[in-house]
């Protein structure tokens, strides 16, 4: 019997196009500048890459991502304790009891319905089941915040542990090209997943 994971969502603490989801062991709050490099760390990896095929120039480089990934994130926030300007579409997962980065998930719009989830967890993190979780405050980043009707996602078949995180979170196959190009040039072969929210919501801090 599937299992879907229910993220409990923070929008009282949402603001200014800033959004807040909470998941069991995660919380995940929207990507700023400043949070990108270290966002990049926790999928830059051969591991990973294994699966992203992320251009070299993208990657951070070991000694770097050691030191960001053991480093607390930035509060998101202003000296003046402000919001920093984000990116709606991206959240960044952070684990609350270490107040360390745990990953990333992106959402990339297809149109004004629909859009594209991407994410990835730090070495540390992966095994434990947090994939579903990420994927989960992606969907609920697309479809209570965002207003997207359907969240779709690629996975290369092999990528076990991908494709069950994707479908503990609540996703299903769907048709899909049955290859895709990585940036590194790369043609895997791809699987594809979507869920869909008949009445999607915007955020309240959006209005």
């Amino acid at each position: 019997m599937q299992t879907r994971q229910g993220p409990r969502e923070a929008v009282r603490g949402c603001a200014r196009g800033r959004h807040v989801v909470l998941t069991p062991r995660l919380l995940c709050r929207s990507a700023t500048l400043a949070d990108a490099r270290v966002a990049a760390a926790t999928a830059s990896d051969p591991e990973a890459q294994r699966w992203l095929g992320w251009e070299p120039e993208v990657r951070i480089p070991e000694d770097e991502r050691d030191r960001l990934l053991a480093t607390p994130p930035d509060r998101g926030r202003t000296r003046f304790g402000l919001p920093r300007r984000c990116d709606p579409t991206s959240l960044l997962a952070i684990d609350p009891e270490r107040d360390l980065v745990a990953g990333a998930v992106t959402l990339t719009p297809l149109s004004h319905e629909v859009c594209e989830l991407g994410g990835h967890l730090a070495p540390a993190y992966r095994g434990r089941g947090l994939g579903a979780e990420l994927f989960t405050a992606g969907l609920a980043l697309a479809h209570r915040h965002l207003h997207f009707t359907e969240v779709r996602a690629g996975a290369e078949p092999e990528n076990v542990a991908s494709v069950r995180s994707l479908w503990r979170a609540g996703f299903d196959p769907v048709p899909g090209p049955p290859t895709h190009r990585l940036p590194d040039g790369r043609v895997i072969p791809s699987a594809w997943f979507a869920d869909t929210e008949p009445n999607p919501q915007w955020c309240p801090s959006l209005w």
